[in-house]
């Protein structure tokens, strides 16, 4: 008895312990797995690394494959969308080959990836343990389709075996589902349509030229190419804010930068540039101008729906204006097109405002832009009221400088931030110190400081304009200035047209209602303070017309974008007058980073776009030539400077503190920072030296104009006077 008692608590003991070593081995199963998962998403982010094939986003939806896997622990499928890594798709099962809980293999190795039927081939580095899924994965974002579309051979003896998804890739394997490793596009009967000869419309006609379409029409109402903002809202004095290496139309990886051209050259050296390239890049056959779109008829919701519509189009004559054209029932007729791209500018219409007592106030009011004010008559030897601090109204202090004017007052309701205070750290590190400089006189703490060459020359008012009365303007605060001249600059808005003529309800990204077939984009309103990099038009416009012509001709990848729902939207705005197509700064900005990572073959096309501009930059504008450029236009604002203090009666009516004698006034020569010095270390200076720069007794009303290079021609004439900038 006691024996039988014995062998069934023997047996029990025995079943207990198998059932530990049972959950032992599960564990380090489990535990084997997960550390294969992790090894596959390294072997991927590590072997599959290729420039021409893989971006950055591949990497992230690895990743999320890689943590759902480990999280499932593998012991049955785990469902994934192989797009979005979301649990939604294709069967995929991860599972090891081979006995034992050895590690992944890292060994680096390639690929050779030939497709069924042609002689076209692809070499891919991977390593030992990289999945026939892994590569798959790498090949549809690349191309544009889906996974299960593929099918991967080896050589197994005499004949080719289809591999499963969780084996190893072969060194040698036919691929069956593409006819190409260069992704295909859509082919469309009907033309592209684009609005708007300005500098992005121009640009996306040469992209497409480029990229071997030329199916294409371009229409403007105006006569010449150029655009709005040039040609109607600009003066003749007006120039480019930016330098040129970042605003051109051969601003690609194709073409030279221009040449003869000044660093920031002027509306008409613009107007021409825009003329010439599009001459000998043959886009003048392609451009219709003096021609209106009246209407576009919208069909379907995206290019699976077939082309857009119809677009109405007439004549206009003579059309020098900024608002819609009148009819005039010539030149009527339509076309039918597979898209339309729109490029209206943000510069469309200005804002309008009169002042109270404009009748009685006996001297000049202008809108100082289209052309329509002769500075030599409204502003030589005369005080100047510039209503708005935006950049026309900073331009116009440079043209008041120009002509001559006495007095200038920026009135505004708010400054706009021009050289923020951070630069010092930037001047620190070529060894220059801003509050040496001999025009700058701080306190010793170099709390405050003020300017002194130019003094009076301009003043900075935050305040509003209650009434005009003869020769005088009455501020809301008590002030009165006697001017003899009013400019007005109040900025810009909006074309509510647009929305009207696209049809926009919501814009999703860049495209109407999500309708790849629908595309504005346009200079937003401000500039968002982490994006101080890329302020010019040329960066911005060739990002634009790769993501407008990319979601036509891959449609796939559109259907990508619409289903990840990443990109912001925007309706418009009555309450601020803002259509829907114009983007703050703050809401665009994500727009260049979501749409490569959801689209890796927009991220391949951009990735290079920040070294494209510094070498444009550089091959445009040479250190040296820059500086001469640099030091001509100060010495010339030095002897206009020179000439004015030495008419008679030529006194500028500050009241700011100001040194005595005509020369201290006038700038020093300008500081040529040749290549040999810009990195040359500061010369040492006693930690107990006296401050010989400082002026305790300074006026602490004023702080200091830190400017660089690009606004010291404009902003050395400007006093700051509130110490919260």
């Amino acid at each position: 008895m006691w024996k039988a008692e014995r062998r069934k608590h023997e047996e029990r003991e025995r079943e207990e312990r198998e059932e530990r070593q049972r959950k032992e081995q599960e564990r380090l199963h489990r535990e084997e797995l997960r550390r294969e998962a992790v090894g596959r998403g390294r072997a991927c982010i590590q072997g599959l690394r290729v420039k021409s094939l893989l971006s950055g986003v591949t990497v992230g939806w690895l990743m999320v494959l890689v943590a759902s896997s480990a999280a499932a622990g593998c012991s049955e499928p785990v469902r994934h969308d192989l797009r979005f890594g979301s649990q939604l798709g294709a069967m995929v099962q991860y599972k090891i080959l081979g006995p034992g809980i050895q590690p992944a293999s890292q060994t680096p190795a390639q690929t050779e990836l030939r497709i069924h039927g042609t002689d076209e081939v692809l070499v891919v580095p991977v390593v030992t343990s990289t999945k026939v899924l892994e590569l798959k994965e790498m090949l549809s974002m690349k191309l544009g389709i889906y996974p299960n579309e593929l099918q991967i051979f080896t050589r197994a003896g005499g004949y080719w075996r289809l591999q499963m998804d969780h084996e190893e890739i072969g060194r040698k394997v036919r691929v069956k589902g593409i006819k190409s490793f260069t992704p295909e596009r859509a082919k469309y009967e009907h033309p592209f349509l684009i609005i708007g000869a300005g500098h992005i419309g121009l640009r996306h006609g040469i992209y497409l030229l480029q990229h071997d379409h030329p199916n294409f029409v371009i229409v403007d109402r105006r006569d010449k190419v150029g655009g709005t903002s040039w040609i109607a809202q600009a003066n003749k004095t007006s120039k480019l804010q930016t330098e040129l290496g970042t605003y051109h139309l051969q601003y690609d990886e194709i073409n030279p930068v221009p040449k003869n051209m000044s660093t920031w050259p002027s509306r008409d050296e613009l107007l021409d540039h825009f003329a010439q390239v599009s001459s000998e890049h043959g886009l003048m056959p392609h451009i219709q101008l003096q021609s209106n779109v009246k209407s576009i008829s919208v069909n379907g919701t995206s290019s699976a729906s077939g082309p857009l519509g119809d677009a109405s189009l007439e004549a206009t004559e003579n059309y020098t204006g900024n608002l819609l054209p009148e009819p005039t029932g010539k030149g009527l007729k339509s076309m039918k097109v597979s898209c339309v791209f729109m490029y209206p500018g943000n510069l469309s219409l200005p804002r309008q405002y009169e002042y109270k007592g404009e009748d009685v106030f006996d001297g000049t009011i202008e809108y100082a832009m289209f052309d329509n004010i002769d500075y030599s008559v409204a502003v030589t030897g005369k005080d100047i009221m510039i209503a708005g601090h935006g950049a026309f109204g900073v331009e116009n202090i440079r043209t008041c400088c120009e002509f001559s004017s006495k007095k200038i007052y920026m009135v505004c309701r708010r400054k706009n931030l021009a050289c923020p205070r951070s630069m010092e750290p930037a001047y620190n590190l070529i060894g220059f110190d801003p509050w040496s400089f001999h025009s700058v006189i701080a306190n010793s703490a170099r709390t405050n400081a003020h300017i002194a060459q130019n003094m009076g020359k301009c003043e900075v008012i935050v305040d509003e304009v209650k009434r005009l009365s003869p020769g005088k303007v009455h501020l809301e605060s008590g002030r009165e200035l006697s001017v003899q001249t009013i400019l007005k600059v109040f900025g810009f808005v909006g074309d509510f047209e647009v929305d009207r003529l696209l049809k926009i309800k919501t814009m999703y990204g860049f495209w109407p209602d999500a309708d790849n077939r629908r595309y504005t984009a346009s200079e937003h309103p401000g500039v968002h303070a982490s994006n101080f990099g890329g302020t010019s038009l040329s960066p911005g416009a060739i990002g634009w017309v790769q993501h407008a012509s990319h979601m036509m001709w891959f449609p796939k990848d559109w259907h990508r974008v619409v289903e990840s729902q990443q990109l912001p939207s925007n309706e418009r705005d009555d309450a601020i007058s803002r259509p829907a197509y114009v983007f703050d700064a703050k809401t665009a900005l994500p727009l260049g980073f979501i749409l490569p990572a959801i689209c890796p073959a927009l991220g391949e096309m951009q990735a290079g776009l920040g070294a494209l501009k510094r070498r444009k930059q550089l091959e445009c504008h040479p250190l040296e030539r820059f500086l001469e450029e640099c030091e001509s236009e100060w010495e010339d604002y030095a002897r206009k400077k020179s000439e004015e203090e030495k008419r008679p009666g030529w006194q500028i009516s500050s009241q700011g503190p100001r040194r005595s004698g005509v020369e201290d006034r006038l700038p020093a020569p300008h500081p040529r920072m040749l290549p040999d010095r810009l990195f040359a270390a500061p010369a040492p200076v006693a930690p107990d030296a006296p401050d010989v720069y400082s002026d305790d007794d300074v006026d602490d009303d004023f702080e200091v104009q830190v400017v660089d290079l690009d606004t010291l021609d404009v902003e050395d004439f400007v006093i700051v006077r509130d110490r919260n900038l």
